[in-house]
């Protein structure tokens, strides 16, 4: 005898909650982008691939750094002093600005990161100079969104020019930072 029950439906299981959706609302056949669960986006991407140019520089930079001839140092270059004031500037404002939506935070703490790297590259290669006067902790202050945009947007203007004025791996360094500083001004858009 045939049992006249259909048969089961196949069970299917819950996704991860990373993976979760919001249901479309009724009567409506798809979740609208902003219902969907975060993803990666195309500015992270390319403030990972800005990190990574910067850490090459960084590296390339600190290692040709370290092979200075044995002559006595020369003065540091005034755009090398001017990048490390300027970096710790930025990181000064990062650290004073504490709203926002919690993208914008996000931002604001990989671009302190990234600020942090930045300066640490640049003491390395001022290691190698004479005479380099540590600057004074620069005072922060609490900026809005299109603030800190507009200051990462100069400081990658201001670290572009610099790289210009200089050759070998300063140059480099100051032309990667340059990159990554418009990065930042790309992702606080």
């Amino acid at each position: 005898m045939t049992d006249p029950s259909p048969p089961p439906e196949p069970t299917v299981p819950e996704p991860p909650p990373s993976e979760a959706r919001i249901a479309p609302a009724a009567g409506s056949s798809r979740a609208e982008p902003d219902q969907m669960a975060p993803r990666t986006s195309r500015r992270w991407f390319l403030a990972g691939g800005a990190a990574v140019l910067l850490g090459g520089g960084a590296g390339v930079a600190v290692e040709l750094s370290g092979h200075r001839s044995p002559a006595a140092p020369t003065a540091a270059p005034a755009a090398l002093v001017a990048a490390m004031r300027a970096e710790r500037a930025l990181i000064a404002d990062l650290d004073a600005t504490t709203g926002g939506s919690g993208a914008v935070r996000s931002v604001i703490r990989q671009a302190r990161a990234d600020h942090a790297a930045h300066l640490a590259a640049l003491r390395g290669v001022l290691a190698g100079y004479a005479h380099v006067q540590p600057p004074a902790e620069p005072r922060g202050r609490a900026r809005t969104r299109a603030q800190l945009r507009a200051a990462e947007t100069a400081a990658a203007q201001t670290a572009a020019q610099h790289a210009r004025d200089l050759t070998g791996a300063a140059a480099a360094l100051l032309a990667s930072i340059a990159a990554c500083e418009a990065t930042h001004a790309e992702l606080l858009r």
